[in-house]
């Protein structure tokens, strides 16, 4: 509970950056104390919407509904494609219909990802998100819905991260897609080619 205070905390000085608003003191001058390094949480948000992604927090699951059903009316959304059970389940319960297969023809695509990496705000997904899709086949509108506890500080993390959660059936295909801007940012893992999406970041807290 006392871990679920302190991301809350942080998340608000989150919003406040953003929002262009003076965060709450961190210290006298309401900045980080000479020679601390801010939080992964906070270089990943911060690095993330610079590249154009929209990022959007949910200290409980059910706040990720409204965001949905704001996300549909605001990008024009008429069809979503969604192959991952869990992430289904979420759709159904802000009422909003999906397709369980991608012809890349629909106006979205949802899913989860391995991994949000600091340094570059980039997120990284492999095969189990794309399911033997190619990026360039996918919809340009991509709604990532994700944990706060998959923010890790850099791609080696995030590839460890991989190889520890699927020991005997590692992912192939593993890249990072970050937002339409500053394409010379981007990265792939795997080629160094670059892929860009319209991405919508749905960041919920881990409930304890």
């Amino acid at each position: 509970m006392e871990e679920s205070k302190k991301k809350k905390g942080l998340f608000g000085k989150v919003l406040s950056v953003l929002s262009g608003k003076p965060p709450t003191s961190l210290d006298s001058s309401g900045q980080f104390a000479p020679g601390e390094k801010e939080p992964v949480d906070l270089v990943f948000v911060k690095k993330f919407t610079a590249s154009g992604g929209k990022f959007l927090y949910c200290e409980k699951e059910e706040e990720a509904y409204d965001f949905l059903r704001s996300i549909q009316s605001e990008a024009s959304v008429e069809t979503i494609s969604c192959l991952d059970s869990n992430l289904q389940s979420i759709l159904r319960n802000a009422g909003i219909d999906y397709k369980n297969e991608s012809s890349g023809k629909e106006d979205a695509y949802c899913c989860s990802c391995e991994y949000l990496i600091s340094f570059n705000g980039g997120l990284m997904i492999s095969e189990n998100q794309t399911h033997g899709k190619k990026l360039k086949e996918l919809p340009e509108i991509f709604i990532v819905i994700a944990q706060t506890s998959q923010i890790v500080e850099n791609l080696r993390e995030g590839l460890t991260g991989i190889r520890s959660k699927h020991k005997k059936n590692i992912p192939s295909n593993i890249t990072t897609i970050k937002g339409p801007k500053k394409k010379e940012d981007t990265e792939d893992v795997a080629s160094d080619n670059s892929c860009i999406k319209n991405i919508y970041l749905l960041l919920i807290e881990d409930q304890v």
